[in-house]
């Protein structure tokens, strides 16, 4: 089994605290990142994304390519800085599983 990339790895252990509600599963190009079993995250090339939430607009939001289109997914790239705070990390993870 392929070991999770080492910044996914801190944010479920360290910012999370290892807390079992929260897990991560590889999904495409990336990560999945749930609570519960609900997705509320998607990691990726390095970049932390979460789902569309009451704070993600004017973010950039996910996109790839195929077959020549440019595709958007509903997952917006956040700012490091709120993972420095817990309560406002909580806000965000709630937002994203409640839209």
């Amino acid at each position: 089994m392929k070991k999770i990339p080492e910044f996914l790895e801190y944010f479920l252990e360290d910012i999370l605290g290892g807390n079992r509600e929260f897990s991560a599963k590889r999904m495409f190009s990336g990560y999945s990142i749930y609570k519960n079993k609900k997705i509320f995250a998607f990691f990726s090339d390095g970049d932390l994304y979460f789902r569309k939430n009451i704070f993600t607009e004017n973010l950039e939001q996910f996109c790839y390519e195929k077959k020549g289109k440019t595709i958007f997914l509903p997952y917006f790239k956040i700012d490091e800085s709120i993972l420095e705070d817990r309560e406002e990390l909580e806000k965000w993870i709630e937002s994203s599983l409640d839209y």
